[in-house]
């Protein structure tokens, strides 16, 4: 297996509290997952584990070829960029067009040609189904739905190997919850793996896939077979 992030026996404790306890866990290359459980299971700990932004008390992890519970500040940004990480709160930046929401992120990292970087923009709100129009709109003009796709579009942009979602469907309705998680199916079919941590378990029926259940610290690993035989046996 082609693994893209492995905890080895993690262990997470904050002010004397237990949050995560001997976790290990391999995800493979083009996989799609979901982190499943009660708010305060340790699902947002983990993803920020695998994006440095907490480091683990105990254990190993790795997060394509970087080794983060090591990882030294300078190098924390280049992890970042070969990942894409999505929020509950969309997390755009209120003062400036979606336009510039997107070149701000390709312009920090690296990209030069302003020519390249209108066409990767295009080519990206192309692919989360965003029309151009929609390039000069803030995000205040947009719907919940609207925001969230473009910051998928901004996890996107760097083609990570690696989609990390934190309850991306936590503030919309349903029905664009239900279109958001098509998206998140259709960028996982194109070969990006995907990690979701939500509290939908209708998702499941939609999109039965390997998920990850959090309980007191611990976890239990449902292969997405497993997932889909008991959706079976409900059905019969």
């Amino acid at each position: 297996m082609n693994s893209v992030v492995t905890l080895r026996d993690v262990k997470l404790n904050i002010d004397g509290a237990i949050i995560l306890k001997d976790i290990s866990i391999d995800i493979a290359s083009g996989e799609f997952v979901y982190l499943l459980g009660p708010t305060g299971s340790g699902k947002s700990s983990l993803l920020k584990l695998l994006y440095a932004d907490q480091q683990p008390s105990e254990g190993v992890i790795k997060v394509n070829g970087y080794q983060v519970d090591t990882i030294v500040s300078k190098d924390v940004p280049f992890l970042r960029r070969s990942l894409g990480v999505v929020f509950q709160d969309f997390e755009l930046l209120t003062d400036r067009s979606v336009e510039d929401n997107l070149e701000f992120v390709l312009k920090a990292t690296g990209w030069k040609s302003i020519q390249k970087i209108n066409q990767k923009i295009d080519e990206t709100l192309e692919k989360v189904h965003l029309s151009k129009i929609i390039r000069q709109k803030m995000p205040h003009q947009l719907s919940g739905g609207e925001q969230q796709r473009v910051a998928i579009a901004r996890a996107l942009l760097n083609n990570p190997k690696v989609l990390i979602a934190d309850e991306p469907t936590g503030n919309l309705d349903p029905k664009v919850s239900r279109s958001i998680l098509q998206l998140f199916k259709e960028i996982n079919n194109e070969g990006t793996c995907v990690i979701m941590a939500t509290h939908q378990h209708s998702f499941l029926r939609l999109n039965p896939e390997r998920s990850i259940v959090f309980e007191k610290g611990g976890i239990k690993d449902i292969s997405k077979k497993q997932v889909q035989q008991k959706l079976d046996l409900n059905q019969s």
